[in-house]
């Protein structure tokens, strides 16, 4: 299965989805959406000052961003892809490996990651409030541990939407979702998620990795790690703010697994539809 063979149609389901996709790209202009700009702006500035501290950016720079990085190689080599391979058989689909999960129609795996995001976000939620009783001390482990949390779970959604997470251009993919739910700007989700969708469409196109590919593959998760690790750091470092702390408290967590788990679920559906549809459909306002 190359992925070069476009299917003639979308299903119904798969209209529905593609115009649930369009809907998800928009601005948030809620009275939540303003209320998280409002809090995004609080702890910026709460934090900004706890980094002036000597020491802080170190930290980020060398020990975080380091983990950030180990942990990508790492994550991803024990994901369950078999168990996920064998739950497509086991529903009586003819799934010899990954890429065979693009032949089936969208609703069967929308099926199979049913309460995939809630899972993850429990677990988030629960580490999360482990981590905050060692207040300022206990930051990088806890943002270390969040990271391989997400990481498990946007490598999940892949595999479940028949993407090859062993691929390295995939685990920088994977990274990508991460540093975009990281960053504090809830602007409008189509423009943010650009870079993303840029990188989705090189990697359509990729047939395989040359060694200077590779180099800007490498190059691009350090910039990654660092990115990730200063905006999870800030964030954590405004819970132990008295005010924007009391309305983050330990459920940050849970909040930024929930904004991996959102945007890896419309990102890898938006990319199962370009495969098997091509992009002129799927960017088709419906």
């Amino acid at each position: 299965m190359t992925g070069t063979q476009l299917a003639p149609s979308p299903s119904a389901y798969e209209l529905q989805a593609i115009r649930e996709i369009h809907e998800w790209s928009r601005p948030d202009h809620s009275w939540f959406g303003v209320f998280k700009r409002h809090l995004n702006d609080a702890y910026n500035f709460t934090a900004d000052q706890v980094r002036r501290i000597p020491g802080v950016d170190w930290t980020i720079e060398n020990v975080i961003s380091g983990l950030i990085r180990l942990i990508n190689e790492i994550t991803h080599d024990w994901l369950p892809s078999q168990s996920i391979l064998d739950k497509y058989r086991a529903a009586g689909h003819s799934i010899r490996d990954v890429h065979d999960i693009r032949t089936l129609d969208l609703q069967e795996i929308d099926t199979a990651v049913a309460g995939l995001s809630a899972r993850y976000r429990n677990l988030a939620a629960a580490e999360g409030a482990v981590a905050g009783i060692a207040g300022a001390a206990g930051i990088p482990t806890d943002v270390v541990a969040l990271v391989a949390m997400n990481l498990r779970a946007a490598g999940e959604f892949a595999i479940h939407y028949g993407f090859d997470i062993s691929s390295d251009v995939e685990r920088l993919y994977a990274l990508s979702l991460l540093d975009h739910a990281a960053r504090p700007s809830t602007k409008a989700k189509d423009i943010a998620m650009s870079p993303i969708i840029k990188i989705t469409n090189r990697l359509a196109r990729m047939q395989a990795l040359e060694v200077i590919e590779q180099i800007a593959v490498s190059k691009a998760v350090t910039r990654i790690a660092r990115s990730i690790g200063l905006n999870l750091t800030r964030a954590k470092l405004a819970q132990l703010a008295p005010v924007t702390g009391a309305v983050i408290g330990g459920g940050y967590n849970a909040y930024y697994t929930s904004k991996v788990c959102d945007t890896a679920y419309y990102s890898f559906r938006r990319r199962f539809l370009v495969n098997k549809y091509g992009e002129h459909v799927v960017d088709r306002r419906t």
